[in-house]
């Protein structure tokens, strides 16, 4: 009961084959909120599987295996709490989805692999064209299975999958770690710390190597390194260590912009002014850190919008038959604030790259 045949098919054969009942199967190609996603799931299957075309639903229940009939519709799985990476990776992915037609749909999963699960049943059941996984720690991830993708092309973001097969897109932390530190040599700084979050996340791992990259390409050494959590409370007590065993210390490299809010804070509180004493840099880009205070903080942006838009333009690709595999990474911006620009002194040698301030 294919090809040719297909108009032999009918709802009592795809719901023998799905293994429910006929009303069931009519209600789940109906997508009625009564019949629970892994049925509706299971019937669209089926339904794929027999060739099986819905004369009220063609798009929503036309054929994976070949060519099949386009919803317009690409889903959005979020494991952010908050939407601080979601939303602007959203935007981003709108401004080529809607170049192309198509239109996102937003889920949160809150972390939970069970819920992510869940909702992409429900999307898969909806027929979706494909999907982008929404990451918020910058740590790999255990990819997706087919089942329960159900063939659908899948482009992973911020949290890289483990599949080398797979499409990933992240932050270039590598690139910026090693950035800042250019950036602060460039300006003269030489008793330069690395305040870091927890050890746990690639994050900190990936920009702690990329500022020792530029260290070792400079011939110059951190004074110090320090791994904590990623809060201000710690940016705080690491700067005043800091001093502490390093007087003469002149910038410090944070790798959030909690951790620099604080390490401003603890610098101030113990006599230091930032930049003219100690230049601070932070990470994120997060508004209410970095420019909704006094001095505004020199930061990396994440860039989330441009990853949402190359996501979205890898997974048109991967849609119409032309995957992308491996993982791609996006530059982080400097954008230069009060936190070090006035701490200018003798330029480092070799150093050719230029860089913009950003009014607060």
């Amino acid at each position: 009961m294919r090809g040719n045949d297909r108009r032999k098919v009918t709802l009592a054969d795809v719901a023998r084959e799905a293994n429910v009942s006929v009303s069931a199967a009519s209600k789940a190609l109906r997508h009625t909120d009564r019949i629970s996603a892994s049925t509706q799931r299971a019937v669209a299957a089926a339904a794929a599987r027999l060739g099986y075309m819905s004369p009220t639903d063609r798009a929503k229940a036309g054929t994976r295996r070949g060519r099949r009939d386009r919803s317009g519709l690409v889903g959005l799985i979020t494991s952010d709490y908050n939407g601080r990476f979601s939303l602007p990776l959203l935007t981003g992915a709108e401004t080529t989805l809607g170049a192309s037609n198509h239109a996102a749909l937003l889920m949160s999963s809150h972390g939970q692999p069970s819920l992510e699960r869940s909702h992409i049943d429900r999307l898969a059941a909806y027929g979706v064209d494909g999907l982008i996984v929404v990451g918020d720690t910058t740590n790999p991830r255990r990819p997706l299975d087919a089942r329960t993708t159900m063939g659908l092309p899948v482009v992973y973001t911020y949290d890289p999958s483990t599949d080398p097969h797979d499409c990933s897109i992240i932050c270039d932390n590598v690139g910026a770690g090693a950035q800042a530190i250019e950036y602060l040599l460039s300006i003269g700084r030489r008793y330069i710390a690395i305040i870091a979050g927890s050890e746990d996340f690639q994050a900190a791992r990936d920009r702690a190597k990329g500022a020792q990259r530029t260290f070792t390409l400079y011939d110059f050494q951190p004074v110090d390194v320090l791994f904590d959590t990623w809060g201000e409370e710690w940016g705080e007590r690491a700067a005043r260590l800091l001093v502490e065993r390093h007087p003469y210390l002149d910038a410090v490299y944070c790798l959030s912009d909690e951790i620099a809010r604080g390490a401003v804070r603890g610098l101030t509180a113990i006599g230091k002014d930032v930049p003219r004493d100690v230049a601070v840099i932070g990470h994120d880009n997060w508004f209410v850190f970095a420019a909704n205070v006094h001095p505004t903080l020199t930061t990396f942006d994440n860039n989330i919008a441009m990853i949402g838009k190359m996501a979205a333009k890898y997974l048109l690709d991967a849609i119409n038959g032309h995957p992308h595999h491996g993982v791609f990474s996006v530059e982080c911006p400097m954008v230069v604030r009060e936190s070090t620009e006035l701490g200018r002194r003798t330029p480092l040698e070799g150093s050719g790259r230029m860089y913009e301030r950003q009014s607060a």
